[in-house]
């Protein structure tokens, strides 16, 4: 963090008739702009100071362009507000310079912004980055003072001048900015009578830059050191960890590199929290990180970790990272605006693809999808550790079969834009593409980085799931203790360029957790069916203390869940039909641009969504949907579309609530992970196994489909109706293995043995 250079004073009204410190010597007014909001990667680029003294009168005044140096990229969209082109930044003097003279015009006087915390900030990030020391002084921020003496309608600097009748800004450039708070300042003085500062409980100590952490010797740890059963209790949240997790924690204080598997429910997280807890209170000097799937994990994990343990996304960590990297000035992009579609199409010279070949795809594919697919092709390269943009990277269009000429056209016109379009990112100077967390992230790991210290520990939680920068990232940090933890039969996100990053680890101990602790033993049945048909030889436990059940199509649920965004808003509609308040999880947008598609296409027009950009009419995707494999999402859009119609389908979405005020929740299986409902239905239209009249699934794709079943079946706690994905004699002996009612009467229950 920057340091604060500027320590807050707190204006009050004197005691008695003696007039105020702030009456007996000048003030000085500052105003920095910069280059965009933030502190961290942002810069300053004009600094003003206005000496003046309690009337108002201007004693002395300063004022400046800086010049950051010239690989710092200038926020087009900050331009506009102060009018500072790049132009008149890279002829200004360097940072250093003004920050001497800034230095010594406000000498010993102590100083006045608006937003005090603004200036403090900025201005003691510039400071830190040169090798002279930061300056200590006082301030005053007159927004703060406002706040408390002036009554107005909101205290915006504008507010405040009219209102007590200075005048106004007529610019936003630094020096109008710091003499408008100036005058302000010497008003509140003399008209408020706030002339005196509040004491300071403790001295203003000057602030100085931290020195680095040193490394941490593990190597004479000292091993007798005993952790009694109720402090493993405890740290296990209350409970004496299974045989599994002892092995788990036995295994981590041995220095070993783990891989865990931890089938459905079987508390990860708790084991994971656990190990931190012992070792934080065996080795309270080594420092773990927590690499959580998403920010929402990682947020929970903060209050949940010992205060040694840190909790972050990958993207957090390369944000921090890059800062004082080559890369560092791109950081400042994030907080850039949307460039308009033309723009970005003209950036990157996109323009719309007329195919040579005729006969097997479109004609024409507009310049609109052209540019999202160039855009979905950096994307696409920014989730692999590849060093160059090529055709592998090109998503799939709908309607443009692969080892076809369209398909070859199609990567031979997108591959040239996509490049331009990630050079242009890699630019600091050029905004017109939004630089993302996906980029930032692609840079970091082709940094091969090193992070934490010697000896430390890190823990990758959905290991499973890690795309392959992230499994680069963690295979590279060799001097730490590394603890892998997932469910390889929940892979269900390969789509986005997922990894399994738990295979072929060399010299990891292998452990497992197999007691689950979210459903009793009819739903675990019926998840080993599928842990027996992915062919691994673990096997999920029930828990006793659960009465779960395999219950019917006609037995009330809390959630049905479904393969496709289509089946889900096909469930969604006939809850509603039904009259049931009804949540949706899963990809609306995407229904909504579905929506606006079929409407364009109806009209005879080509939809801007890129995903259907190949189709020029109804009729083609209706052709497209009935005839290409792989299609059932956009078939059962199709057919809701041509059932109820578009506005019906746009009305049902929104008519959704949210899942606390629903009777039932419609939801996808992929947005559902890591969720859990009492009582479960699997959609109907979702089968797996192929019928006499259909082509089987090449094992790839039946391999996606049937972790994603185990994830879906593995959501419920208490009863679950599997629907097709299950047969119905398994079901039966499902039931009666546990005692409860056959579901098909007159099925005689097996003796020995189930058939599953």
């Amino acid at each position: 963090m920057a340091n604060r250079i500027i320590t807050a004073r707190t204006v009050r009204k004197p005691e008695g008739n003696v007039p105020g410190v702030l009456t007996l010597s000048p003030f000085v007014a500052i105003d920095v702009e910069t280059s965009g909001v933030n502190s961290a990667t942002d810069r300053v680029i004009e600094v003003a100071a206005v000496k003046m003294n309690h009337r108002g009168e201007v004693l002395d005044s300063f004022t400046s362009l800086m010049n950051p140096g010239y690989d710092v990229p200038l926020n087009p969209y900050t331009q506009r507000v102060h009018g500072i082109s790049p132009n008149m930044v890279w002829s200004a003097p360097p940072t250093e310079q003004v920050l001497a003279a800034l230095t010594k015009f406000v000498g010993s006087c102590g100083v006045v912004a608006h937003n005090l915390s603004f200036e403090s900030r900025f201005l003691g990030a510039e400071y830190e980055r040169l090798s002279a020391p930061a300056p200590s002084w006082q301030g005053i921020c007159t927004l703060a003072a406002a706040r408390a003496h002036l009554i107005a309608p909101n205290y915006k600097l504008e507010t405040l001048l009219k209102l007590l009748d200075l005048p106004a800004v007529n610019s936003h450039r630094a020096h109008e900015d710091a003499r408008a708070c100036g005058l302000l300042m010497a008003a509140m003085i003399e008209r408020a009578g706030v002339s005196d500062l509040v004491p300071l409980n403790a001295p203003t100590i000057s602030p100085t830059r931290s020195a680095p952490t040193a490394a941490i010797d593990l190597t004479g740890r000292d091993e007798t050191q005993v952790i009694d059963q109720n402090a493993v209790r405890t740290a296990m949240g209350g409970f004496d960890p299974t045989t599994e997790q002892t092995r788990i924690l036995d295994a981590f204080n041995s220095g070993a590199e783990l891989v865990i598997c931890a089938l459905a429910g079987t508390g990860k997280t708790s084991t994971l929290k656990g190990i931190a807890r012992l070792e934080a209170q065996r080795h309270p000097r080594r420092h773990g990180l927590y690499l959580a799937f998403n920010r929402s994990v990682a947020n929970e994990a903060k209050s949940q970790f010992p205060d040694q343990v840190q909790a972050s996304t990958a993207h957090t960590l390369a944000l921090r990272h890059l800062r004082s990297t080559a890369y560092g000035p791109l950081l400042a992009k994030l907080n850039g605006g949307r460039a308009t579609f033309r723009e970005i199409a003209t950036a990157i010279d996109s323009r719309s693809i007329y195919f040579a070949s005729r006969g097997d795809g479109p004609a024409l594919l507009a310049q609109y999808p052209v540019t999202r697919l160039a855009l979905a092709t950096v994307e696409r390269f920014c989730t692999t550790m590849d060093e160059q943009i090529g055709p592998e990277h090109v998503p799939a269009q709908a309607g443009i079969e692969d080892g076809t000429n369209h398909r070859a056209e199609l990567v031979e016109h997108i591959v040239p834009l996509a490049r331009r379009a990630w050079a242009a990112i890699c630019s600091p100077h050029t905004w017109t593409i939004k630089f993302t967390p996906t980029h930032m992230l692609k840079l970091w790991a082709d940094m091969h980085p090193t992070i934490g210290r010697e000896g430390d520990y890190l823990m990758l939680d959905e290991a499973q799931d890690a795309n392959p920068l992230i499994d680069s990232i963690v295979r590279d940090q060799t001097h730490l203790q590394r603890v892998r933890v997932g469910d390889q039969n929940q892979a269900i996100y390969g789509f986005t360029g997922a990894i399994d990053a738990m295979s072929n680890v060399a010299g990891a101990t292998y452990l497992s957790l197999t007691q689950s602790w979210r459903f009793g033993a009819a739903v675990a049945d019926v998840a080993n069916i599928y842990l027996r048909k992915l062919g691994t030889t673990l096997r999920v436990v029930g828990n006793d203390r659960i009465d779960s059940r395999l219950i019917t199509d006609a037995d009330p649920v809390d959630a049905v869940l479904c393969r496709t965004n289509g089946a889900a808003l096909r469930e969604l509609m006939a809850a509603q039909h039904a009259g049931k308040k009804t949540a949706l999880i899963g990809d609306t947008l995407a229904a909504t641009r579905f929506c606006e598609s079929a409407e364009l296409l109806k009209a005879g027009q080509s939809p801007r969504d890129a995903d259907l950009a190949a189709f020029t009419t109804w009729g083609e995707l209706q052709d497209y949907v009935e005839h290409a494999p792989g299609a059932s999402d956009l078939k059962t859009l199709v057919e809701l579309v041509d059932t109820y119609g578009v506005d019906d389908v746009r009305s049902a979405m929104g008519a959704v609530v949210s899942p606390g005020r629903a009777e039932m929740i419609a939801a996808t299986c992929h947005k559902t992970k890591g969720l859990e409902f009492d009582r479960v239905r699997i959609s109907y239209d979702w089968e797996i196994e192929a019928t006499q009249d259909e082509q089987p699934m090449d094992p790839e794709t039946l391999r996606d489909e049937q972790m994603l079943a185990y994830v879906g079946l593995t959501r419920a706690k208490r009863h679950l109706d599997p629907g097709l994905l299950v047969t119905s004699r398994a079901v039966e002996q499902i039931n009666a293995a546990h005692g409860h009612d056959p579901l098909i009467p007159g099925l005689t229950p097996p003796q020995d043995g189930m058939l599953l």
